[in-house]
């Protein structure tokens, strides 16, 4: 029970993001995360006036280049704004600039879900501020960043865990071996033990559709199940591992053996056995394309 409050708790920022980032008290204007009811302004870490807010859409930030960091933006008003020219820079919790800016991407997922998604230096471990600027408008967000020997979670360079995951010809006891509707996705024809063992590349999806705390690990298993039909992947092993056993309650050995705080994740492992890559939260077609191209 405890393992799964905390898979639900982290996954908040991700359905936040799938509600269009608005969340307010029955009967109460909504605002801005951090901003006291009645009061009419929050100063950003660099003193100006806050405009504009900033979801945080990963679980984890991993200290070093080139760090992948995914995030919606509203107006104080909970709009939320897409497709905008954005301005990312990192700074420390005094507001002094440590790197950017940084390019950001419009990814859009249909309805209101949509992601910025950028490439960040953070080359320390610690609190840091992602300050994020529309022209003369301006919200900020703190990360925790974390150094990759730190992580409870394989990192990229570090050997996979070599798990049996269930499959067509061995479910492991689950009341349902896929739960994305209407039909099971095709990512279940080989454990992942047995693809590493015989030296493939595998990309490993945890998340389950229906039971799912937030609104994109149906989207997610849609998007790569989409991306293993439309190519040749050579011996590229898709392997999908449902989060719960049955209806929401027992964790897979999977999700346990892996060490999952959240859902979904997606991890590239190449055919010697080590993590090429991780992404989690919101999994967009473009990216999960480059990933597995990056196996070939």
């Amino acid at each position: 029970m405890h393992r799964r409050a905390l898979l639900r708790s982290a996954g908040l920022a991700a359905g936040a993001l799938a509600a269009g980032g608005a969340l307010g008290a029955c009967g109460e204007e909504a605002q801005p995360p951090g901003r006291p009811p009645g009061k009419a302004s929050v100063e950003t870490s660099t003193g100006e006036e806050q405009s504009l807010v900033v979801i945080s859409a990963s679980f984890e930030t991993l200290a070093g280049t080139d760090r992948r960091f995914a995030f919606g933006v509203t107006t104080a008003d909970s709009v939320p704004l897409r497709e905008a020219d954005l301005d990312v820079r990192v700074h420390d919790l005094e507001g002094n600039e440590l790197a950017g800016p940084f390019p950001a991407e419009f990814v859009d997922a249909g309805g209101p879900l949509g992601v910025y998604v950028t490439r960040i230096d953070v080359p320390e471990p610690g609190r840091v501020v992602v300050v994020v600027r529309d022209g003369d408008a301006v919200g900020e967000v703190a990360v925790s960043v974390v150094a990759p020997e730190d992580s409870k979670l394989p990192v990229p360079g570090e050997a996979a865990p070599v798990t049996a995951t269930p499959t067509v010809a061995d479910p492991m006891g689950l009341e349902r071996l896929c739960t994305l509707e209407p039909e099971a996705c095709g990512m279940h024809e080989v454990s992942l033990d047995e693809a590493i063992a015989g030296g493939r590349p595998v990309v490993l999806l945890f998340a389950t559709p229906a039971y799912c705390q937030t609104a994109v690990c149906g989207p997610a298993v849609e998007n790569l199940e989409a991306v293993r039909t439309d190519g040749d992947w050579g011996d590229v092993a898709f392997v999908h591992v449902e989060i719960y056993s049955d209806a929401g309650r027992s964790l897979t050995p999977p999700v346990v053996e892996w060490n999952l705080p959240s859902e979904p994740w997606v991890f590239t492992i190449a055919g010697d056995g080590t993590v090429v890559d991780r992404l989690d939260a919101i999994l967009v077609p473009q990216e999960l394309r480059a990933m597995t191209s990056a196996l070939l």
